[in-house]
């Protein structure tokens, strides 16, 4: 259908102009509505005019190009604002806390939609021939790199990488300023994917999976998240405690260290926000306290015990910003 056309029925009877960034309902009342510059990267504009000769007019800003507007016969479906009101949930915590269970438990038994790990995206920033790949080289120097023929392929070796910015925090700042835009930019592309891979799989499977993704929410596994101050990126964030009794067992038993190296990296993350244990000595304490992490899971008891925790947070409206 023609935009002329929808326009010529909206004034007989009330129709919807849908969109990728909502619905827009034309009433009987109004006589004449266009889009003025759609494909403009400054987003959308709407003028409606009234039988009264009142001008609204709604600007409407999107990065999406192209966008098409479709007439129907009704609003979005539950299935559509289900996928628009998905919430993102970032989860953090000290080494040995179980965190990385935590997240796992939430997806595969407590119908959370799936799980982002940004540790493992921050790996792709190293790639060589990337934008922060540069950029890293242009600020510590090409002896960070790998001996090989190809410049151009050369990978940044993480341990001589390591040896400048763990003995000076002033180092470290600068690569983390360089790193953690690139992380965030790669952790809200994988969201955007997420999002439209489960739209896709909720029109095409039955009831069966939309009850098995109940929670409609996107788990995000960040050592550092608190470090970033990526807040606004979140619906709700976790901080996972333990014990650094229970911590250095689950190390010495998971990971293969002695206890002297399990208690020599606990002590390392407890001047880091959000990778300690949660007590009067960890710097997350002051974010638990002003109520920027939203839930605090205590993960000393059994995997039964994690998982009723998770539930009970899960199910719980205050664990969540909004």
């Amino acid at each position: 259908m023609h935009f002329e056309d929808m326009l010529r029925l909206a004034i007989l009877k009330p129709i919807f102009l849908l969109s990728p960034l909502g619905t827009l309902s034309l009433t009987p009342t109004l006589s004449f509505a266009f889009l003025v510059n759609p494909h403009s990267r400054q987003g959308l504009r709407t003028q409606l005019h009234t039988q009264q000769g009142k001008v609204h007019e709604r600007r409407v800003e999107t990065s999406i190009l192209n966008s098409a507007f479709v007439a129907m016969g009704e609003p979005e479906s539950e299935t559509e604002n289900n996928h628009n009101d998905m919430k993102i949930l970032g989860v953090c915590g000290g080494i040995g806390s179980g965190k990385s269970t935590a997240c796992k438990l939430m997806v595969d038994s407590l119908g959370c939609v799936d799980r982002i790990d940004a540790d493992a995206l921050a790996h792709g920033v190293y790639e060589p021939g990337s934008q922060s790949w540069k950029d890293i080289i242009s600020e510590f120097g090409e002896d960070i790199l790998c001996q090989t023929n190809s410049y151009a392929d050369a990978s940044i070796d993480r341990k001589k990488l390591g040896s400048i910015v763990f003995s000076d925090t002033k180092a470290m700042s600068r690569l983390e300023q360089i790193v953690w835009p690139h992380v965030r930019a790669r952790i809200e592309d994988r969201i955007k994917e997420i999002k439209e891979q489960h739209r896709v799989e909720s029109k095409n499977h039955d009831e069966s999976f939309s009850n098995s993704k109940s929670n409609n929410i996107i788990v995000v596994e960040a050592a550092l998240l608190l470090e970033t101050d990526w807040y606004d990126l979140f619906d709700g964030i976790w901080f996972i405690r333990s014990s650094p009794s229970v911590a250095v067992r689950r190390l010495t038993e998971t990971r293969g260290l002695t206890v002297e190296e399990a208690m020599a990296r606990i002590s390392a993350q407890q001047n880091r926000r959000g990778t300690g244990s949660g007590d009067k000595t960890d710097k997350s304490l002051h974010d638990i306290e002003r109520g920027t992490v939203t839930a605090v899971i205590t993960n000393d008891g059994s995997l039964l015990d994690l998982r009723n925790a998770l539930d009970g947070a899960l199910n719980n409206p205050a664990s969540f910003i909004k």
